[in-house]
């Protein structure tokens, strides 16, 4: 709920179609809310050198979930952040480049390990093609 000023007014409200969320609707779950947390947790631990793609993942899967809200049940939207959680916790393999050998080194977490499957590494891209020569 919105603070009252000194003056006893309240702040003005941003309408969502101000804020790209034309049609969107608020989402009051605590259960969400605690699905939510954890998808934020996992994407903050599994890009944690990267703050730009931590915003991005969350502004993006909250936008996603405020417009599918009439659509969906309290239920699916928690199944949905797990499924999300699970991915970008367990299925995303961070790497940096390592300029003087020219290769990748990857990144895995206990949280990779942890479930004891094989990871199937990729070839990354090459970096001279991402240069945008």
């Amino acid at each position: 709920m919105a603070q009252a000023t000194p003056g006893g007014r309240q702040p003005p409200r941003l309408p969502l179609a101000r804020a790209g969320l034309r049609g969107a609707m608020a989402i009051r779950s605590l259960r969400v809310a605690r699905a939510y947390r954890d998808f934020c947790r996992a994407s903050q631990q599994t890009f944690y050198a990267d703050v730009h793609a931590q915003r991005a993942l969350r502004s993006e899967t909250m936008r996603t979930l405020r417009q599918h809200a009439a659509a969906m049940s309290e239920d699916a939207m928690v199944t949905e952040l797990r499924s999300g959680s699970d991915m970008v916790r367990y299925e995303i393999v961070q790497a940096s480049y390592q300029q003087g050998s020219e290769k990748y080194r990857a990144h895995i977490t206990q949280d990779h390990l942890s479930r004891g499957e094989v990871l199937d590494l990729q070839p990354p891209p090459d970096p001279s093609a991402m240069k945008g020569g």
